[in-house]
């Protein structure tokens, strides 16, 4: 019984003085976190057992940790990886996902606390809003490195958490560097974190974001910095020169991060660890150099679950749950529409047709309206469809015939095909009150699809009963020639996916508007020129942005009205980076590269004849 006591005892001091640190940060005085008075979190110099000397110091200078100064405030869960530490209620620190079960931090955050106090919260913004109830963990071990609060070498530790995270477009991980050898000097890094804007100012309510050059270690020992106060175990980013531009208080353990040339994702090469005051002249910012510790991280989190891209279910794990590709979020143009010929009723005459065939395929149920994100009229498209797999939405189709519906491979494939279920007529997924017709999928077709290009990214459901058209419930038509490129025409995207990057899913389906640009026009963009295959289609806003597909269109139609007035199917929806970003447009599958292999394959199914 005593020792619960003397537990309270100990909280209740603690607690106390988190108070007074409180009460500090308001008079301007700022320790190099939260709870830097407390468990001894000081800049590197001396723990208070070492033995103090006399000359090797320089007096009146402050120890403080780099923060985040002049920066932008970052767009809403622009950086999906971002995570809060909290202690006691109280934030205090950063940190990253690596994986489902570990947040990279700096070790000053960590050394010296309960363990079992300190919360993590992920797929924050605005850590003040209230109204928002964010993924919460808590914190079950503790791994850190040989950290020495002498000089702050091996500032980083692992946290391993109660449960594993789950990932959405708020939620993911950062990539981890694949190579221990690059240096990263010169190149241009984003530190992130809500951390105070100014060297005395108060933390911030939004996460922020800034942009500094990592320069390299001997030029960092000839700043201010003594020599031996940058291991070779540090990385330095920033202006030391002029300042201006730092990371700030309370970013600690937050993440450094560079984009990749070769697949435009970015990778964690810094841990915010320490640095003389905000933004000086003289003193950049000091990190954590990741690439020493990579062998260290992979030893350490053997049990968790990284995104791979080893195998196509890990590819659809990651696309659906981490959309680490940031795929999903564009389509593709050009799909088939088959001939005239009777595939599976012969010679019959017009006023002979079947009923699957006596219908006029590609006809929208309304006339042309206002789009650009905008909700569709209720069935305006009456060839979408949704892929369930399990009791989930994960992926659109279009519906080409009485038989078969046309989407995307990587919605696919690595599947269980017969968990695959096939609602149609739907415009309100959301309302329960309205029955869909639903089919279930006997059978799937998948083209070549490769992970590494993302080229051929096209399949065929086949659907266990034929489909009876009516007014919500019609196919789209496949183009007749494979000579049109389409080049600006402008086609309509619809789906029920994401209103915004990192915004929820519609209920209703939505349409947009967007114009096709040439291949050599998408090559121009921020894309890889060797990303965009032939097989491909680009469709959207390249230099302004403001209409695109987003998360959860995948698989879906990208429509082109024709010479009749009816529709085309020109595109599915493939990927793309991010929704809606300025120099990325959606990214298509172009169909009329397919047509052989659609027609090849849906032999068995009836089509419209006009």
């Amino acid at each position: 019984m005593w020792k619960c006591f003397l537990f309270f005892v100990f909280v209740a001091l603690t607690f106390t003085n988190v108070q007074a640190e409180l009460a500090r940060d308001e008079r301007g005085v700022f320790t190099k976190n939260f709870f830097g008075g407390v468990w001894g979190n000081r800049p590197p110099w001396m723990e208070y057992n070492q033995p103090k000397t006399s000359c090797t110091c320089k007096c009146g200078e402050r120890n403080e940790v780099s923060r985040i100064v002049e920066g932008v405030e970052a767009g809403i869960n622009e950086f999906p990886w971002m995570a809060k530490l909290t202690y006691f209620k109280r934030f205090y620190c950063g940190g990253m996902v690596i994986n489902d079960r570990y947040v990279l931090t700096a070790a000053h955050c960590v050394k010296g606390f309960m363990w079992f106090m300190i919360k993590v919260t992920f797929g924050e913004h605005n850590r003040c809003n209230a109204t928002v109830r964010p993924e919460t963990r808590f914190v079950v071990r503790v791994i850190a490195q040989n950290f020495t609060l002498t000089n702050f070498d091996n500032d980083i530790a692992l946290l391993r958490l109660n449960e594993r995270v789950p990932m959405s477009a708020a939620i993911k991980p950062i990539c981890l560097p694949k190579s221990d050898h690059n240096l990263y000097v010169g190149a241009k890094a984003v530190a992130s974190g809500w951390g105070t804007l100014t060297e005395e100012g108060k933390v911030s309510c939004t996460l922020q974001e800034v942009e500094v050059p990592v320069i390299s270690n001997q030029e960092c020992r000839n700043t201010k910095y003594t020599s031996s106060m940058i291991t070779d175990n540090m990385l330095c980013a920033g202006y030391p020169k002029t300042g201006g531009k730092d990371s700030c208080q309370g970013d600690s353990g937050g993440p450094l991060i560079t984009e990749r040339k070769y697949d435009k994702r970015y990778e964690l090469i810094g841990v915010v660890s320490w640095g003389n005051g905000c933004a000086r002249v003289g003193y950049p910012g000091v990190y954590t150099r990741v690439t020493n510790y990579l062998d260290w991280i992979r030893e350490n989190t053997r049990d968790a679950c990284f995104c791979r891209k080893k195998t196509m279910f890990s590819y659809l794990v990651c696309l659906f749950l981490c959309v680490s590709i940031g795929a999903g979020d564009t389509l593709s143009k050009d799909l088939l529409r088959v001939s005239d010929e009777y595939y599976a009723y012969g010679q019959e005459s017009d006023n002979q047709l079947p009923p699957c065939r006596d219908c006029s395929c590609g006809e929208r149920n309304e006339e042309a309206r206002v789009v650009g994100g905008s909700t569709a009229n209720v069935n305006a498209f009456p060839w979408i469809a949704r892929l369930i797999y399990g009791n989930a939405f994960g992926c659109g189709a279009s519906l080409i015939n009485d038989r078969y519906v046309l989407s995307a491979a990587h919605c696919v494939k690595g599947f269980m095909w017969f968990m695959f279920r096939v609602k149609f007529g739907e415009h309100d997924r959301c309302d329960k009150y309205h029955i869909p017709e639903i089919r279930y999928v006997t059978k799937m077709y998948v083209h070549n699809f490769t992970l590494t290009e993302l080229s051929n990214d096209i399949s065929l459901l086949q659907l266990n009963k034929p489909l009876e058209y009516s007014h919500a419930i019609r196919p789209v038509c496949l183009p007749k020639s494979d000579y049109n490129l389409y080049v600006g025409t402008l086609a309509t995207v619809s789906g029920w996916g994401a209103m915004a990057e990192t915004g929820k899913w519609s209920c209703t389906l939505l349409e947009a508007q967007l114009p096709v640009l040439s291949n050599e026009e998408c090559r121009n963009t921020k894309y890889n020129k060797t990303k965009i295959k032939d097989v491909m289609m680009c469709a959207g806003y390249p230099a302004t942005a403001h209409k695109d597909a987003c998360t959860g269109d995948s698989g879906g139609p990208l429509v082109a009205e024709n010479n009749e007035h009816t529709y085309d199917l020109i595109g599915v929806v493939s990927w793309g980076w991010g929704c809606a970003r300025i120099g990325y447009p959606g990214v298509y599958v172009r169909v009329t590269k397919y047509l052989d292999w659609i027609q090849e394959n849906t032999a068995d199914a009836c089509y419209c004849a006009y």
